[in-house]
């Protein structure tokens, strides 16, 4: 019978792409807040959370939240969380949380995806795979991006394209963002 295993760089890309995609479109929606004229940002809007602002925040308080779980043992974030007072000072932390996030994702091994963590939770403790909370972080992230994005829609500055940063093929579609990151295609790639 053939040998059916998967490579585990096949099987730990689809985390690190996710996380790059993640970072990517974060970093979209950021440069757009930081266009919005002054009290944009924190201005009521239509949505669960009722500004810009708050839902931004919230997304990067639960990504804090579950990194905090995915960590163990491992170094964690710096400090507590930073100024939030506008969109460049949030900005600054989004970018530290991505960018531990995704070195997190690039590090993964088939090993790591197996581990068990636990999730404390108000009424008990959850205890779930890496693997299955790190789709929940990016889902979680990709359900209020888009939210992020519809609220843009009603401001002076236009909802920038989030969901292009996956396919190989799409290069000319993100050389400015890989450039503001300092990133490359090949980056990418593996």
């Amino acid at each position: 019978m053939r040998d059916m295993t998967l490579p585990q760089d096949l099987i730990c890309r689809p985390y690190r792409q996710l996380a790059r995609n993640a970072r990517l479109a974060n970093a979209r929606l950021d440069h757009a807040c930081m266009a919005l004229s002054p009290g944009e940002w924190e201005a009521p809007r239509t949505s669960f959370f009722p500004s810009l602002k708050e839902t931004m925040v919230h997304l990067l308080n639960a990504d804090r939240y579950y990194i905090d779980t995915l960590r163990g043992e491992r170094p964690g974030l710096p400090g507590p969380p930073g100024s939030r007072a506008t969109a460049a000072e949030f900005a600054i932390e989004r970018a530290q949380v991505d960018e531990w996030l995704l070195g997190f994702s690039e590090s993964l091994t088939v090993e790591e995806l197996a581990r068990r963590i636990s999730i404390p939770w108000p009424e008990r403790t959850l205890s779930e795979t890496v693997a299955d909370t790190l789709l929940h972080v990016f889902l979680h992230g990709q359900h209020h991006r888009g939210q992020i994005h519809s609220m843009l829609s009603g401001t002076n500055v236009p909802p920038p394209q989030i969901d292009e940063f996956i396919l190989a093929d799409n290069g000319e579609a993100r050389v400015e963002d890989l450039k503001a990151l300092g990133w490359t295609e090949a980056r990418l790639t593996r």
